[in-house]
């Protein structure tokens, strides 16, 4: 375990710059380092767990760590300091006036490309590039003694664990999953639904509700049957109101009362600080409902502590009513007295035939074998494995997804030698060793955030993108298109489950996989709570926040010197400023994910996070922003909530900006028709989203703008097309070459007092000559169907005229 915790945390420092460095730098400034990388990358991290074993033997461990630090520490320095080069290259290019780089060359790939010689000796003259290439040749140097390190423990070269690691399968595109089928848990559903829905009458003097325990072992199903119990028909029907939270570990009761508050309205309840306000809420939600149901998933209750928070929890489920019902999921039949669970579901292990039947329905999923042979031995080899697994189901979905990749005898075969499969633990680890190593650094960054959170895929994604993890070597597919297969691989092998809601689909990770990435991942990602107790390692570079106050963490968070990452999971109570000036300041942080209500201006001191690539600003009051905003060149991901109005000018200098997206009061719903206009948009050719383009007669907002913007994906609003002054100006616009786009809408203001026929708007109509591929074309207030675009039979047929 503690050789893949070692490995772990070199992967996640030096996967996002190694790829760089592999491409850019083999010829960059003078510094060769190319061989010495791609030992890195073939030999030394895929023998990694062979290299500790080895150290342990001949008593090198301890010179073995230290390589492995020095290599970390290497590794951040030569990336900050590429960082800083960029930014200074991209600095004079906004300054300079000159247009951005074209949409598919990636900024750092067109400097760094191999210079002329004499242009090469004036650049190192430079005193910020002679540090840089002090610490490539630093870094180049480590590596070196690496590779002899490798040598010295008698390792084989080349990567000889090909033949144990399964490869990473084509990555499918994310679809709307089913719910995962529940196998052999009939009779404890039906029991369960039977004891909530039968009639009651008041079970106590002081509430009229009944509670009703789920309890099992870490791996057992407790979840996954709640989950089927809550969305059978039978429980719909008898329940008016439904209401589904994770508790995990500790009770916040101001913030589980606002998730329940949640469940009821499908929406996003705003913060008040206060748990009055919140509790009368509810109440007044819940008061006209004869029965409801409410589900508190993974409780854990210490007996010692906290049994009056649970009663106040509790306390708006108090009525008149008798149809209330608490069904709880535990690991113990020890529980807050005020649940009222006077009964208990416990979880029994599965009979073996139902349990093979589990196993088997995983491991032959996907791809049907037509070998009749081969399936028939992988049948034997099924039955022998789930007598190995110790009955657990999770560890039958896990290992069985993982084996469902790759329907060989081999790999199925080498399952049987893994010692201690019963352990649900030591499953999931060996199902994550089998995961490609960007599939590993996106799943261990998950850990940031708590047990029971929600995941959203494209929030998810969009972090993952702005970290470095998901990188564009695949130069057919979008990043984003990579990042949502990195997604649904690890859906596909279950370390992700989907929830459905009548709106949306988010996704869930059993709390035990949690607690595998948080193992994995503890040298590098840390989550600060009010009530945590561990002193936060140095070591440190992606922080979640959930904690009442940062100032108050200050001394904390400012020794990080490495920090990359700060999430608020929860808002603060601090002035942003304060924020600021007191812990963000000489930071070289890549995202910044603010909560807090308190401030409605975006500080200034903002342009020194030269390095950002992300910043998510939607649940804050921030309504202004500042001009330093434009000088954040590496920024990939702006986002802001309705109230922000307007944006600074120069907002187009952002060459490298894929999204820029303003939000109603959360992340799932964006409002990009009504983003602020942009002067001189057409910049941005990173751009993957713009909903809505005006065109005005005013300069910089011109149809034109459009012309280089062929990175542009979805939906596309062009608006206000009556302000066009020109055929030539439609041509320019180049929408033909918007291959990403689905949708495409053209709208005239005012058309009824122009002439069609002969007339300037019908040739820019007939110019905008749109993209083959469109799902939809609409034309509105345009009365008439030009020939260029109604010939087009694949486009007459999606095409809707107003």
């Amino acid at each position: 375990m503690a050789a893949v915790v070692l490995a772990a945390g070199l992967k996640m420092v030096a996967s996002p710059i190694l790829k760089k460095l592999l491409a850019d730098t083999s010829t960059y400034l003078g510094v060769d380092m190319a061989s010495e990388l791609h030992d890195l990358e073939t030999t030394i991290m895929p023998q990694f767990e062979l290299m500790t074993e080895a150290a342990d033997k001949v008593n090198h461990r301890t010179k073995l760590n230290n390589w492995i630090q020095d290599l970390k520490q290497a590794f951040l320095k030569a990336e900050d300091l590429l960082d800083d080069h960029e930014y200074n290259l991209l600095e004079r290019k906004a300054k300079s006036g000159k247009d951005p780089l074209p949409p598919h060359t990636s900024t750092r790939s067109t400097i760094l490309k191999p210079l002329h010689a004499v242009s090469n000796r004036l650049s190192n003259l430079r005193s910020n590039n002679r540090k840089l290439i002090r610490q490539l040749n630093e870094l180049k140097a480590i590596l070196v003694k690496g590779k002899g390190l490798h040598d010295l423990l008698c390792l084989p070269a080349g990567n000889a664990a090909d033949g144990l690691v399964v490869k990473a399968a084509v990555i499918p595109q994310v679809t709307s999953l089913p719910p995962p089928k529940v196998i052999g848990r009939d009779k404890d559903r039906d029991n369960t639904i039977d004891l909530l829905t039968k009639p009651v009458g008041i079970e106590s003097n002081s509430a009229t509700y009944s509670g009703l325990a789920i309890v099992g072992a870490g791996g057992m199903g407790k979840s996954t049957l709640a989950q089927h119990v809550y969305n059978d028909e039978r429980v719909k029907e008898h329940f008016d109101v439904r209401m589904w939270v994770c508790i995990s570990r500790r009770l916040d009761v101001e913030r589980h009362t606002r998730e329940i508050i949640e469940s009821v309205v499908e929406g996003e309840c705003p913060r008040v600080g206060n748990l009055d306000p919140l509790q009368c809420k509810l109440r007044g939600l819940l008061q006209n409902s004869k029965k409801f149901l409410l589900v508190l998933d993974d409780v854990w209750f210490e007996e010692s502590g906290n049994e009056m928070e649970w009663e106040q929890l509790l306390r708006p489920l108090v009525s008149e009513q008798t149809g209330i019902k608490v069904l709880v999921t535990s690991r113990s039949n020890i529980l807050p007295a005020s649940l009222y669970c006077t009964k208990i579901v416990p979880l029994e292990n599965m009979e073996d035939a139902e349990f093979l039947t589990l196993f088997k329905n995983h491991a032959f999923s996907g791809e049907e074998i037509r070998d009749l042979s081969r399936r028939k031995k992988l049948e034997e080899i099924a039955e022998k494995l789930a007598n190995r697994l110790g009955r657990s189901p999770l560890a039958a979905i896990t290992v069985g997804s993982q084996l469902s990749r790759k329907k060989d005898i081999t790999p199925w075969k080498d399952a049987l030698k893994v010692d201690n499969l019963s352990d649900p633990t030591r499953a999931l680890l060996w199902s994550y060793d089998k995961l490609d190593p960007r599939l590993q650094r996106c799943f261990l960054y998950c850990s940031l955030f708590p047990k029971g959170h929600s995941y959203n895929i494209r929030e998810l994604v969009h972090l993952w993108m702005a970290e470095g993890f998901v990188d564009s070597g695949n130069e057919n597919k979008r990043v984003e298109d990579i990042g949502r297969g990195c997604f649904s691989e690890m859906v596909s092998v279950s370390f992700f489950q989907p929830v459905h809601e009548r709106f949306h689909t988010y996704y869930v990770m059993h709390d035990l996989i949690h607690d595998l990435a948080e193992s994995l991942s503890k040298e590098h990602c840390f989550r600060l709570e009010d009530d945590t107790m561990a002193e936060i390692p140095c070591t440190i570079r992606h922080l979640s926040v959930r904690v009442g106050s940062m100032i108050h963490h200050k001394q904390s968070i400012c020794k990080l010197h490495h920090l990359r990452t700060i999430i608020c999971i929860d808002p603060v109570i601090d002035d942003v400023s304060d924020v600021f000036n007191q812990i963000l300041q000489n930071s070289k942080l890549r995202v910044l994910y603010l909560a807090a209500y308190n401030s409605t201006k975006l500080p200034e001191s903002i342009g020194e996070l030269k390095h950002l690539r992300y910043l998510n600003i939607i649940n804050t009051w921030i309504s202004e922003v500042p001009r330093s905003l434009c000088t954040l060149y590496h920024l990939q991901f702006l986002k802001f909530s309705y109230k922000v109005e307007s944006l600074p000018d120069k907002i187009c200098n952002l060459s490298k900006l894929w999204y820029l997206e303003g939000h109603k009061r959360s992340i799932h719903h964006p409002y990009n028709n009504a983003l602020p206009q942009i002067p001189n948009i057409g910049k941005l050719t990173s751009l993957q989203q713009l909903n809505n383009f005006s065109v005005q007669k005013q300069k910089g907002y011109e149809l034109w703008q459009l012309r280089d913007m062929n990175e542009l994906g979805g939906l596309l609003n062009v608006t206000n097309l009556e302000n066009a002054t020109a055929k030539g100006e439609a041509l320019e616009s180049n929408l033909h070459r918007k291959t990403h786009l689905e949708s495409l809408h053209l709208d005239w203001s005012y058309m009824d007092g122009i002439n069609i026929e002969g007339s300037l708007h019908l040739e820019i109509l007939e110019s905008l000559m749109p993209p083959p591929q469109l799902r939809g074309l609409t034309i509105e207030g345009y009365r008439s169907m030009p020939n260029s675009l109604g010939t087009a039979a694949h486009l007459a047929s999606r095409m809707y005229q107003t």
